[in-house]
Formats: C-alpha cells, sequence, structure tokens
C-alpha cells in the first residue's frame, strides 16, 4: 500500500495535477489582490465624492474655494499623497494646495512622522506658508491619513499667491 501511494506520487498525472492546483492557487491569489485593490480605489473616490463638498467648497475654512464654478480644468487628486504650501491649519488636519492649486485635507496622527532634512519636528511646527510633501492612504472621508509629513524649503520660482481673500 505504502509502495503504490509512492508510486503514484512520482506519476507524470499527479505531478501535472498537483501543478495545475498551484498554478489555479496563484492565479486566484492574483484575482484577489487585484479585486481588493480595485475595491479601496473605489471606496475612496466613491466618498471623495461624497464629502468633496466638505473638502474643497467649504466656505467658512480658510483658503476654501468658494464655488465650483471658479474651480476650471480641475483634476481628480490622488490619495496617496500631496506635496505643496500649507494653506490651512486646524490639527489635527490640515489643508496643502499643491501645484496646481487642488486643494487635499491631511489628517495626522500620534503616528505621524514630520522631517525637515534629519531633524524630527512634530505637528505643531505646521504653519501656513510651509512647503510640505505628505505620504499617507486616503480614508473614507476624502482625507490623506498621512505616514509621513517632509518639510522642504519654499521652491526657488515661488511666487507667495495671497490667499486671505
Amino acid at each position: 500500500m505504502y509502495q503504490d501511494l509512492i508510486t503514484f506520487t512520482k506519476s507524470k498525472s499527479f505531478q501535472g495535477i498537483l501543478i495545475g492546483i498551484v498554478i489555479s492557487i496563484v492565479a486566484l491569489g492574483i484575482f484577489q489582490t487585484g479585486v481588493m485593490v480595485g475595491e479601496h480605489k473605489a471606496r475612496f473616490s466613491h466618498h471623495f465624492g461624497d464629502n468633496f463638498e466638505r473638502n474643497f467648497i467649504d466656505a467658512n475654512r480658510p483658503g476654501a474655494m468658494p464655488f465650483a464654478e471658479e474651480m476650471g480644468d480641475m483634476r481628480l487628486p490622488v490619495g496617496h499623497g500631496s506635496a505643496g504650501e500649507v494653506v490651512s491649519v486646524t490639527l489635527p488636519t490640515f489643508v496643502v494646495a499643491g501645484p496646481d492649486n487642488v486643494e487635499k485635507t491631511i489628517r495626522v496622527s500620534d503616528e505621524t512622522l514630520f522631517r525637515e532634512f534629519r531633524e524630527e519636528l512634530s505637528s505643531e511646527d505646521i504653519v501656513i506658508g510651509s512647503f510640505v510633501v505628505v505620504l499617507g492612504s486616503p480614508n473614507e472621508g476624502g482625507e490623506i491619513e498621512a505616514t509621513l509629513v517632509r518639510f522642504l524649503p519654499p521652491p526657488p520660482d515661488f511666487i507667495s499667491n495671497d490667499r486671505s481673500e
């Protein structure tokens, strides 16, 4: 009986079946990963639309755009980061206007790292007019949950935009 089992496991048909099962499992794993990534992106896009007015058109927030008609050729932002000038600070959130003037709301937490060159900073160092690069993940509120905020010097060709109007 044991010898028959060894002979069967060495047969080409058993090895073919085993390879087929492994390939099927790998293919299903790749498919499931794609589904999970797609669902995450779709959830962010869906909730971004739900929170669009609160994030971008809230007239009570300093630096916010008051009317959707004034937004012109707006491109929807990607959810995994931002770079630009800080235009509003209300911790634990702040708003960054990128080079295309699309504003993104950033949420910081106790786990967020703050750096300027090699120096460690804190959320208290975020001020209007700072230039930052933010890495993070989108949340269901249409904000970016920051894991790293890196402070940068102003770009050499920077001309300050007065956003207080």
